[in-house]
């Protein structure tokens, strides 16, 4: 698939875009870039300075940490829907993860100057759209903080049985 084959309905697929009317999804186009990464395809790279996020139309990626030791730290697999990147197309910093296509994947790029075009150009649809990117935030937020504190839960009943 390419760019001009790309329909309001498969955005629709991607949990964050679902709320947006088609129209807006047309003009959310023009701002967008299509890509696709073969099985076993790299990404970004944890390190990295990124701009830009994805979403994820088609395909499976593994989401990943390189501890110190070398040994990789799995961290969750992502799949049609999903997106990651958020931070960095805010920030403009160094990526906190890495992740790979574990099957062939069609993602949608956003970058940092293409949400800046759109805020400039259409600033209710980008409004909109970060509304719904700061959600999803805070939802992935939520879902580190239970895993974290499930992680303390089960260190400390460890150490307390010992």
């Amino acid at each position: 698939m390419n760019k001009l084959d790309l329909k309001p309905s498969h955005l629709r697929r991607i949990k964050s875009l679902a709320v947006l009317e088609d129209s807006q999804l047309v003009t959310f186009l023009n701002y967008i870039e299509l890509v696709s990464y073969p099985q076993s395809g790299p990404v970004v790279k944890e390190g990295q300075r990124g701009d830009s996020m994805f979403l994820v139309l088609e395909g499976e990626l593994r989401v990943f940490s390189t501890q110190k030791s070398g040994e990789m730290l799995f961290l969750r697999i992502l799949s049609a829907g999903d997106s990651f990147g958020e931070v960095a197309l805010l920030t403009q910093g160094l990526r906190s993860a890495s992740v790979e296509a574990v099957k062939p994947s069609l993602l949608v790029k956003i970058s940092a100057a293409s949400l800046k075009k759109l805020m400039e150009v259409s600033p209710p649809l980008a409004a909109q759209f970060l509304y719904h990117l700061a959600r999803s935030l805070g939802r992935q937020l939520g879902d580190v903080t239970t895993r974290l504190r499930a992680n303390r839960e089960f260190a400390n009943a460890v150490t307390f049985i010992q």
